[in-house]
C-alpha cells in the first residue's frame, strides 16, 4: 500500500508540474496531389476516401500522452500514457490487496499442536540450512535497504533531471516496483509456503501460528529492490546513453539489492530459493514495465525537396510529442 500511495502521489505531482499545453502537434500535411489525368469517376474518389479512413483507424488507435509536452526533447527518459500506466496501477493495486485480506492460520503438519514447530522432512537441502532462523535486527536492516533504494533514487532522479522529469520518469520506477510487489504477492498466497521461522521455535508463537507465517515464497523485499535497481539502470541508461554513470548505479544498487536478499534470509523470514525467486521476478518486472514505455524523442529520416518536388538532400531529425 506504501508503494502504491508513492506511485499515485507522483502521477498526479507529474501531471501538475508538466507544460500546460497538452494538445498534441498537429499532423503534418500529407495530401498528395492527382496525376496529370483529368478524368473523373468512382475509381479517383475511393483512393482519398480510403487515405482519409486509415487515417481516422489510426487516429483512433493511437495512444494518448499524459504529458504530451514535455519541456525538454532529451527529458524525461520516459512518456506516460493513458491507456498504459492508470491500468497498471489499477491491477497491480488489486493484486497487492490479497496479502492483506489473508486470514488463513499455518499449517503445515506440526506434530505438537501446542507448540507448532514444522518438520524440515519437506525441505530441500539449500533451504534446510536456514530453517528455524529468527532475527528481528536482520528484519529491520531488510527494511532500511528497501527504503535507501527508494531515497537514492528519488535523488539520483532529481539530481540528473530535475523535480518535474524526475516525477515524470520516477512513476515509471514506481509501476515496476508495484508491479513486482504485485506478482510476488500473488505467488506468495499462491504458494503458501511456511516460513523459515516456523521450523523452529525462535519467534513468537503468535508470530509462527499467524496468516503472516506461510508467505514464504517469493521474497516480496528482494523482488521489490531488483525491480528498482533495474529499472533505475533502463532510465539512466536512456538519458545518457554513452556513459558509464548508468553501469556504476547498476554495480552499487545489485550490491544493495543483494544485501536484502541476504537480510531476508538471515531474518528468518525467507529461504535462500525464496530471495533467489524475488531477484528472477524484480529484475525480469523491472525490464519489462520500463521497455513498454516509449521515449518522448525518436530519430527520424528527413528528406528535404527543391521546388520542383525532386529530392535535394537528406539527414535525421528529432520527433517527438513536444
Amino acid at each position: 500500500m506504501k508503494c502504491l500511495a508513492i506511485v499515485a502521489l507522483l502521477s498526479v505531482t507529474a501531471v501538475a508540474l508538466a507544460d500546460p499545453s497538452t494538445g498534441l502537434p498537429p499532423a503534418p500535411d500529407q495530401s498528395s496531389s492527382t496525376g496529370s489525368g483529368s478524368g473523373s469517376g468512382s475509381g479517383s474518389d475511393a483512393a482519398p476516401a480510403a487515405t482519409e479512413q486509415t487515417k481516422d483507424i489510426a487516429k483512433a488507435a493511437e495512444l494518448h500522452p499524459i504529458v504530451p509536452n514535455p519541456a525538454s526533447p532529451k527529458r524525461p527518459a520516459y512518456l506516460l500514457y493513458a491507456e498504459i500506466d492508470p491500468p497498471i496501477i489499477a491491477t497491480g493495486l488489486v493484486f497487492m490487496l490479497g496479502r492483506s485480506v489473508q486470514v488463513h492460520a499455518l499449517s503445515c503438519g506440526a506434530p505438537d499442536p501446542t507448540n507448532p514447530i514444522c518438520p524440515k522432512s519437506g525441505l530441500n537441502s539449500i533451504d534446510k540450512l536456514t530453517a528455524g532462523h529468527y532475527s528481528t535486527t536482520w528484519s529491520s536492516a531488510s527494511d532500511i535497504g528497501v527504503y535507501a533504494l527508494y531515497a537514492a533514487t528519488a535523488g539520483i532522479l532529481v539530481a540528473d533531471e530535475g523535480i518535474a522529469n524526475a516525477l515524470n520518469d520516477a512513476v515509471v520506477v514506481g509501476e515496476a516496483t508495484m508491479s513486482a510487489t504485485a506478482v510476488a504477492s500473488v505467488m506468495t498466497l499462491a504458494a503458501g509456503r511456511p516460513r523459515p521461522f516456523t521450523y523452529g521455535d525462535a519467534a513468537p508463537a503468535s508470530l509462527r501460528e499467524g496468516p503472516d507465517a506461510s508467505l514464504s515464497f517469493i521474497s516480496s523485499h528482494t523482488a521489490i529492490s531488483f525491480a528498482i535497481v533495474t529499472s533505475l539502470f533502463i532510465t539512466e541508461h536512456r538519458l545518457h546513453p554513452k556513459s558509464k554513470k548508468p553501469y556504476w548505479l547498476l554495480a552499487g544498487g545489485l550490491a544493495i539489492a543483494s544485501f536484502v536478499a541476504t537480510a531476508r534470509v538471515e531474518s528468518g523470514y525467507h529461504f535462500i530459493t525464496d530471495a533467489l525467486g524475488g531477484a528472477v521476478v524484480g529484475t525480469s518486472i523491472g525490464v519489462l514495465v520500463s521497455s513498454v514505455h516509449n521515449s518522448p524523442v525518436q530519430i527520424v529520416p528527413v528528406v528535404n525537396h527543391d521546388l520542383k518536388g525532386d529530392v535535394s538532400g537528406g539527414g535525421l531529425g528529432l520527433s517527438g510529442n513536444f
